[in-house]
């Protein structure tokens, strides 16, 4: 058998035992690869053996590489080798993206991760994956911190030996460490150090290791200019400077012009906007003074995201930032520019400084040339163009005779002595040069495979002409793409998606290498039988049919990844067009908007003008209101000014064309079409003060007969004396329980029993600790619009868009007005209790109010409690699921129970964000005297039902958010039959619209017996339905508007006594705190947290999440830190459940159907309070 068929068959039986991690399999493959002699006919075997490693890092196991690691020496391997490519084993692992073994090998002291192949490339620069090419370049900056520390303490103890082993004998730190690197606080390089010293050994040691005699420090002071009265110092520093010319002219300063410009390139962070904060970047400084970046090192070939003309640019540095710099360009560019190291940072900043200077010295000869015209051969700047052009030449050839040589063995002394740039001095030629280049040598394999797959295409660099001719265009072109990426990565429908696609193209790539080597290393074998007519042998048979299966099992692999992929990207691709058609039809319903809005406002600028001339002609007179009069605006209203224009308009000329309904329309739509916000409905101060006093009686007791208009107030208002006058939280009076009934007291007694109040001993919170919001201001336009037709439950925002509240806390501001409910309780007609339960389940919409940020997702399991002892209820919320979201709670107070679940469909169309409620929420009365059902029995308690309304945020695209809740809310009381449709008005352009609701309660037989109106986000008003109202207001509508009336007049007709049949105000918003985040009063205490509390608490509360806290403090970067590390946790935890099979089973409550429904419902199990009373919540769930 042939030798080259020999190691044909050695490579697939090492293949196979690299595969198959059969540490005997391995040995014995070595041993025969080892046992070969040194022969030219065996030069095949021998390289197979050089490439062990090579082959291992693309098919086997971290475990496998371990071994061979570990046993190196047995088998004399070299971590280092380098194939016919010249490419290290670490080169492979960068270019399969197998992070594990890349980080394993970057562990290895001996490995040297400054190799280049015959392209001239380090493994940092075949990285495929942005994460790797990161990880090298932090492992490269640790390295290099500890060899400087070292290097340090070596110069400070004069440990020469140490010194050579470090800058001489190891080719990893002599490649990376500068012996002429200047200290960033003094400019000093250790020459300047030690002449200061008067040290000649150390000075001579520095000089013939490469130290620099021209190196200049921060004051601009040559070596030499430091030394002072020692004569053989200077003698030695003369000798060097006049060696140093030969031995390396691009050092000294004169010939600045040779050494060309600094080139420097690699991955830093920029920022692209305050969505993506810093994404990864590949920099590139070519010889021109561009700085130019792309999207990463492949995207190289193609044109550049953003380029700087640093001829033009200057370069700012924070002393407290040590890996943040930024560069100011020309055109008002800036760009911010992060490091992943200190040590990293220095390198660039010290790069860029150079190539400032030598670009903007280039630009004064220039200018130079320009204004004196040609210059005559002899003149300086001639002599050094010309030394210039020579120079290029010669590194010109210098990298033409280099470019195939390996690096094997020791370097040279002077091999790790560098250049202003701190790259390699081939660094300098210019990349057309490149292109010349003879094609390298490729391996056996490579051969074979060409014919399977294809060959890279290798892009064209930019000619010297085209760079020199963006020079010539004084930096005009420096510019600075939008950073698409960030936008299409940060914003998916679920973070771990993209993590779920990065972990499959890493398993697809690692099985393509494996698939492409099998298949190599099979065809060379089948090459070496047909090129020496050999006979196969059974050896051949077995281990081609082995290598067959390993094939076919790879191929079968590689395919369902494939597919797999295509999935996924299939899946990506159609909800991105379904994003563009929704972006379209949201920019053509914008467009047609505005069209309409623009004809209109012509139209009534017509009127306008007509409505002036009428008015200047003096023959419609508007005389002034009466003195009397009480609107507190003082403006006439419509029907006032038609009735006093109606007589006169009999005079006016026929030419005017002046009809009445013309005038009126004029008037009545004048303030009516006017664009609006929330302070138009706000009352007169006079108003205010009067209702503010009877708020005060009704909480002080003194007036109980008022107490059905003013049920709604939120007890916020309480002052803190009247807290304290208040019998010891926690506790229920025996004066209290005898007012109850007995279902009412039964309930009272529970609450007491399982210490619902302890810990709430102290007063709520009534402010926060910030007194401003200082939350960075951002676009949200800039922010929303790569999210168009995603779920806003799986959308990831910047955490400065949210508010310092969860949507547990935001579920429990539902019963901020529960005192409507203790009124609704003190009635005996069941219709009027419905009233005021509708009116109960619309209050809980004035709290959003100018409340466009988001509440924090609950993670799953968290939990929320919230009691208050003063209004002697208690409430738990706990978020059972996470995809669906869902959010359960129950509350209890003696009269009555409200439970129920937030579930919604959201989506973000462009123009809005539009939330579906989905979940069912229910409420109990306890009514004092008890109710009567629908078959005329009488029952201690009855049970309402109701659905949330839809919630949309607005404006967006105007630049002005604003909330509306809108659509039909159904309330039934099951128990009697009763029945209330509250219909809120979606917002229009009207002001008008905003805010309205209306409705009518129905008995069980259908009859209207109460109507109610106002505007949620204000007052409600209802009135009974009486025989008499029937005939002053026939019509639905017109008992509508009179409860929406707001006039001074309407005010005066309203009535403490609900039977009257005059309207009377069921609820009235709280006032609003000036707080930070736009907070209510009630929701300020829910985050509230004291010693007394906290013991109580279980871990999951929502009061200790710690994003979440620091976004209430004011630690915004730190809050989005905790927030990314919170929800990987939760990732993490649910990886966990799938691999176990292990299905989530919430702590507090059950999924089950309603008994009278028979909607499905989330059922508190009754444990927690319990359990909190003996402070047992300890280990309830670890989320945080």
């Amino acid at each position: 058998m042939s030798e080259q068929l020999s190691a044909s068959l050695l490579r697939l039986k090492l293949l196979d035992a690299l595969r198959s991690a059969d540490v005997a399999k391995i040995d014995a493959v070595i041993n025969d690869l080892s046992s070969c002699p040194t022969t030219l006919q065996t030069q095949d075997i021998l390289q197979l053996k050089e490439t062990i490693f090579h082959y291992a890092v693309q098919v086997s196991s971290l475990q496998t590489i371990q071994y061979l690691v570990i046993n190196a020496e047995k088998f004399n391997l070299d971590i280092n080798a380098q194939d016919a490519q010249g490419n290290t084993p670490l080169h492979l692992a960068a270019i399969a993206s197998r992070l594990d073994i890349v980080k394993y090998l970057l562990s290895l002291p001996s490995i040297n991760d400054t190799i280049v192949n015959l392209d001239k490339k380090q493994p940092v620069e075949v990285c495929k994956d942005l994460s790797i090419a990161q990880l090298m370049q932090f492992e490269r900056a640790k390295f290099v911190e500890k060899s400087a520390i070292e290097l340090r303490n070596f110069f400070s103890n004069r440990d020469f030996k140490n010194l050579e082993n470090l800058l001489v004998l190891n080719p990893r730190a002599s490649e990376l460490l500068d012996i002429n690197g200047a200290d960033p606080e003094t400019g000093n390089t250790v020459l300047h150090e030690f002449i200061k010293k008067d040290d000649i050994e150390m000075c001579d040691w520095i000089l013939k290791h490469g130290g620099d005699p021209f190196k200049r420090d921060k004051r601009g002071k040559l070596p030499i200019d430091l030394v002072h009265n020692n004569d053989k110092l200077k003698k030695l520093l003369k000798t060097s400077s006049k060696e140093q010319n030969i031995m390396d002219p691009v050092s000294t300063s004169t010939s600045a012009a040779k050494a060309g410009p600094p080139t420097y390139k690699g991955y830093l962070r920029k920022w692209t906007n305050f969505t993506s904060g810093y994404k990864l970047r590949y920099f590139v400084l070519d010889q021109f003074g561009i700085l130019s970046y792309y999207t990463n090192q492949d995207d190289t070939n193609n044109a550049c995201r953003g380029s700087i003309n640093l001829g033009y640019a200057t370069l700012h540095l924070d002393s407290s930032e040590k890996l943040k710099f930024e560069i100011f360009g020309k055109n008002g560019l800036r760009w911010h520019l992060k490091a992943n190291h200190p040590i990293e940072t220095n390198r660039w900043v010290w790069t860029l400084q150079n190539a400032i200077t030598f670009a903007r010295d280039n630009l004064k000869k220039k200018a130079t040339r320009t204004s004196t015209g040609s210059i005559t051969a002899t003149s300086p700047i001639h002599e050094a163009d010309n030394r210039a052009h020579s120079f290029e030449e010669e590194v010109r050839d210098s990298v033409e005779k280099k470019r195939h040589r390996l690096r094997f063995g020791k370097k040279d002394k002077n091999k790790h002595k560098r250049t202003p740039s701190q790259v390699s001095v081939a660094s300098f030629a210019s990349e057309d040069d490149l292109i010349a280049e003879p094609p390298s040598r490729s391996s056996t394999f490579k051969n074979n495979l060409k014919k399977i797959k294809e060959s890279s295409v290798t892009g064209l660099a930019h000619s010297a002409d085209d760079q020199y001719s963006y020079q010539d265009s004084e930096g005009e072109f420096d510019y600075d793409i939008y950073d698409l990426e960030a936008g299409d990565d940060d914003y998916d429908s679920d973070t771990e998606s993209s993590e779920d696609m990065s972990s499959l193209n890493d398993r697809i790539a690692t099985t393509k290498r494996s698939l492409e080597v099998e298949i190599t290393s099979l065809l060379d074998l089948f090459n070496s039988i047909k090129q020496f007519d050999a006979e196969p042998t059974n050896q051949i048979y077995t281990v081609g049919g082995t290598a067959l299966n390993n094939i076919s099992e790879l191929f079968t692999r590689y395919n369902s990844g494939i597919e797999l992929r295509e999935s996924k990207l299939k899946h990506s691709l159609d909800r991105q067009v379904e994003v563009n058609r929704l972006w379209e039809n949201s920019i053509r319903k914008l467009e047609n908007e505005m069209r309409d809005r623009e004809v209109k406002l012509s139209e009534y600028e017509d009127q306008k003008k007509q409505l002036k001339k009428l008015i200047a002609s003096g023959s419609v007179p508007i005389s002034p209101p009466p003195a009397a009069s009480p609107m507190p605006s003082q403006i006439v209203s419509k029907d006032e000014v038609l009735s006093q224009a109606a007589p006169e308009l009999d005079k006016v000329d026929l030419r005017l064309e002046a009809p009445t309904n013309l005038i009126g329309e004029i008037l009545g739509e004048d303030s009516d079409d006017e664009f609006f916000d929330a302070d138009e409905f706000e009352e007169d101060e006079e108003e205010e003060e009067e209702e503010e006093t009877t708020v005060a009686k009704i909480l002080s007791g003194d007036s109980e007969s008022v107490i059905p208009k003013f049920a709604g107030i939120s007890m916020e208002e309480e002052t803190l004396k009247e807290e304290e006058a208040v019998e010891p939280k926690g506790t229920i009076k025996d004066k209290e329980l005898e007012n109850l009934n007995p279902a009412q007291r039964e309930v009272a007694k529970q609450l007491e029993a399982e210490g619902s109040f302890l810990g709430y001993e102290n007063p709520h919170r009534t402010k926060l600790a910030m007194d401003e919001d200082n939350r960075p201001k951002v676009g949200l336009w800039g922010i929303l619009k790569s999210m168009i037709g995603k779920d806003m439950t799986r959308m990831t925002l910047p955490v400065s868009f949210n508010e310092p509240t969860s949507l547990l806390q935001r579920l429990s501001e539902d019963i901020e007005y529960c005192s409507l409910l203790d009124t609704a309780c003190t009635y005996d007609d069941s219709t009027l209790r419905l009233i005021y339960v509708a009116a109960f389940a619309a209050s809980e919409y004035a709290s959003t109010i100018n409340r466009i940020a988001k509440p924090f997702n609950p993670l799953l399991g968290e939990t929320f409690e919230y009691c208050r002892p003063d209004q002697h209820y208690r409430m738990v919320a706990e978020q059972v699921s996470h995809h669906p979201p869902i959010s359960a709670t129950s509350a209890q107070s003696p009269k009555w129970d409200y439970y129920g679940e937030n579930a919604v469909d959201s989506k973000f169309t462009g123009r809005s964000f539009d939330f579906k409620h989905l979940g069912k929420m229910f409420c109990v009365l306890r009514p004092d005297n008890g109710v009567i059902d629908k078959n005329g029995n009488r029952v201690a308690e009855e049970l309402y039902s109701w659905k949330k309304v839809n919630t949309a945020v607005v404006g967006i695209m105007l630049g002005n958010p604003t909330v509306d809740n809108y659509g039909k809310k159904i309330v039934t009381n099951h128990t009697t039959g009763d029945q209330i449709i509250v219909d809120m008005k979606q917002r229009g352009w009207r002001a008008s619209s905003a805010y309205q609701l209306s409705g009518q309660a129905l008995d069980k037989d259908g009859v209207p017996r109460w109507a109610m109106g106002g505007h949620w986000n204000s007052k409600i008003y209802a009135k009974k339905i009486t025989s008499e109202s029937l005939r002053n207001e026939p019509n639905p509508q017109q008992r509508r508007n009179s409860l929406l009336d707001e006039s001074a007049l309407a005010k005066s007709k309203t009535s403490n006594d609900p039977f009257s049949g005059q309207k009377f105000l069921v609820w009235q918003a709280a006032p609003r705190p000036k707080v930070p985040f736009n907070l209510t009063a009630f929701a300020v205490t829910l985050n509230g947290i004291d010693d007394n509390l906290k013991p109580y608490l279980a871990p999951t509360d929502s009061r200790l999440r710690p994003d979440q806290r620091d976004m209430e403090d004011g630690l915004y970067d730190r809050a989005a830190d905790e927030k990314h590390r919170v929800e990987v946790k939760q990732r993490q935890a649910r990886k966990q459940r799938e691999e176990s099979g292990e299905p989530y089973v919430p702590n507090w409550f059950v999924k089950k159907k309603h008994p009278v429904t028979g909607d499905i419902f989330w059922e508190f199990n009754g444990e927690y309070w319990n359990r909190r009373k003996q402070k047992d919540l300890a280990g309830t769930g670890d989320i945080f």
